[in-house]
């Protein structure tokens, strides 16, 4: 794998581990759709994706929640299953990505999945996806929660919220 950083508005650096390329088709809105794995410079590149760079730049997260996931940032990952044509997966994906990068996480703590319309992704495993987007967070390979753009939380507080349960059951 090769690694390369791109500078985001700000000075905020984003690395970028290259993967195998998702295939790519047009939804029934007009908007492209990336199906499987997808490279974040695919989307940092392509100005058919513009919205994830300006959604990046944009996104203040929360700073207490923030913190908290920064202070467990070594103890999750995260699997995206996102629509590049769906307009919810488009405000949350960039909103993710911001909150992963500025929590100091690694590339590989990350992966993202694109769906087509019938939410398939050519993921290697199943992840049980009824609506786009969701993220689902991982602790030693075992699913801790999910996070559903339909929340009412923002992502930080909602990733604060399951590593904060996932913490307490630990220590029981």
């Amino acid at each position: 794998m090769r690694l390369k950083s791109l500078l985001l508005g700000g000075g905020l650096l984003l690395s970028t581990l290259s993967w195998a390329q998702s295939t790519t088709s047009i939804a029934s809105n007009g908007k492209k759709v990336l199906k499987g794995k997808i490279e974040m410079n695919t989307l940092m590149n392509d100005s058919a994706f513009a919205w994830f760079y300006s959604g990046v730049n944009k996104y203040q997260p929360n700073e207490n929640m923030l913190n908290y996931v920064k202070d467990n940032r070594g103890k999750f990952n995260v699997v995206a299953v996102v629509g590049t044509w769906d307009d919810a997966s488009r405000r949350a994906l960039p909103a993710l990505y911001k909150v992963m990068i500025l929590a100091g996480s690694p590339d590989e703590q990350i992966l993202t999945y694109g769906a087509d319309e019938k939410l398939q992704t050519n993921a290697p495993q199943d992840y049980k996806v009824k609506k786009l987007p969701v993220f689902i967070v991982f602790r030693e390979g075992k699913e801790i929660g999910r996070i559903n753009s339909d929340e009412e939380d923002t992502i930080e507080s909602a990733m604060a919220k399951i590593l904060l349960k996932a913490n307490r059951k630990e220590k029981e």
